[in-house]
This record gives structure tokens, C-alpha cells and sequence, in this order.
């Protein structure tokens, strides 16, 4: 009888399972998340830049989701100036929207609780929409806006869950307005989460 009979069979070895993050690791991400959104509230306050920072906060969120590390300044300052133009008219979108919705609540046009039902559906799913946009922008920053808000647009079930963390997010800093800075940070990585389980980067 041979050496390897003689031994028993021989089971192929199981891999070890990969080292879980210890409190300094979730620690670090947090410091790192409240650094991305505070930098992008700083990048937004000319108001006009509010798009380009927060699709460059969302390439930061990107990198250190993936990589464990912050992308390099560089890169984020050509992220940021490369949307700066690209995000006027979603700016201005955003705000012929919310104008819209004031008109609606505040009575200045007919329809009613019908119409602001049916208004304030439409922002919060436009917000959707954006949100996944900018995930799919940090994901691949040389892909173009419109292409971007496309394709977000083809991901229905993915746009209604992130629409349902926007309103967390909304009413959270709604309800303690200097967490802000805080809230940008978390939100785009809970985005991104969320994106790459209902809407994988398939980007191409």
C-alpha cells in the first residue's frame, strides 16, 4: 500500500478568512469620511462649485472605499475642476426644481395638496437620481455628466433606495445643522454602498 493511502486523503486547505477591521480601522475611516465632507462644504461654499465639490468628495469616498487610502491631491483638484462648468445646469436645475416646489407649497400656483404631493415625489426622486450620478462620477470621473445621469436614470430600484437615504440624511441635518460637514462624508459612502450592490460599476 502506497505513502499517500497510507496517509488518508488529502483535502485541498481551506483559505483563511480575510483579517476583520478593528476599532483603530473604523476609527481611521470615520476621520477620513468627516475630512471628505468637511473639505467638501469648504469646495461648496461659493454655492456655484456645490456639484464639482461633491462629485469630488465622492471620488475621495471612492478611493478610500477601494483602496484604504485617500486619492492624491492632485487628482482631486483635477476632479474638481474638470465639474465645475458640467455642474452649472445641474445647479440651476436643482434650483428651478426647489423654486418650483416652493411656488406649489407656499400657494403662488394652482393644483393644490395634489400637485405638491406629486411635486415633492419628483424632488425626492430627481435627488435620487443625483445622488447615484455622483457615485457613478466618483466612480469614473472622466465619464461624462450627462452620460452619468443616464444611466443612473436606467437603475430605478437603485435611484428609490438611495432617494430613501437622502431624506435620513436631509432630516438628520436638518435636525443638528453643524453636523453638515459630517453628514456629506457618511452619505457618500453609504452611497456607494449601495450603489455597488443595486447597481454594479459596470460604467462602460
Amino acid at each position: 500500500m502506497g505513502t499517500a493511502e497510507a496517509s488518508g486523503p488529502v483535502w485541498p486547505a481551506e483559505e483563511a478568512p480575510p483579517p476583520r477591521a478593528d476599532w483603530r480601522d473604523r476609527m481611521a475611516l470615520a476621520t477620513d469620511l468627516a475630512l471628505i465632507g468637511i473639505g467638501a462644504t469648504i469646495l461648496a461654499l461659493p454655492l456655484i462649485t456645490a456639484p464639482a465639490a461633491l462629485v469630488t468628495a465622492s471620488a475621495a469616498v471612492r478611493g478610500r472605499y477601494l483602496d484604504g487610502r485617500l486619492p492624491s491631491g492632485r487628482l482631486l483638484l483635477r476632479v474638481y475642476r474638470r465639474g465645475v462648468l458640467p455642474g452649472l445646469p445641474v445647479l440651476l436645475a436643482a434650483a428651478a426644481l426647489l423654486l418650483d416646489l416652493a411656488a406649489v407649497r407656499g400657494g403662488w400656483v394652482p393644483g393644490g395638496p395634489p400637485l405638491l404631493a406629486l411635486t415633492t415625489l419628483a424632488t425626492i426622486w430627481f435627488a435620487g437620481v443625483a445622488a447615484l450620478t455622483v457615485a457613478a462620477l466618483g466612480r469614473d470621473p472622466e465619464r461624462s455628466w450627462r452620460d452619468a445621469a443616464r444611466w443612473s436614470w436606467n437603475h430605478p430600484k437603485c435611484v428609490a433606495a438611495l432617494s430613501a437615504t437622502n431624506l435620513i440624511a436631509f432630516f438628520l441635518a436638518l435636525a443638528v445643522p453643524i453636523t453638515v460637514p459630517l453628514v456629506i462624508g457618511f452619505h457618500l459612502f453609504a452611497t456607494h454602498m449601495l450603489a455597488d450592490r443595486l447597481a454594479p460599476p459596470r460604467l462602460r
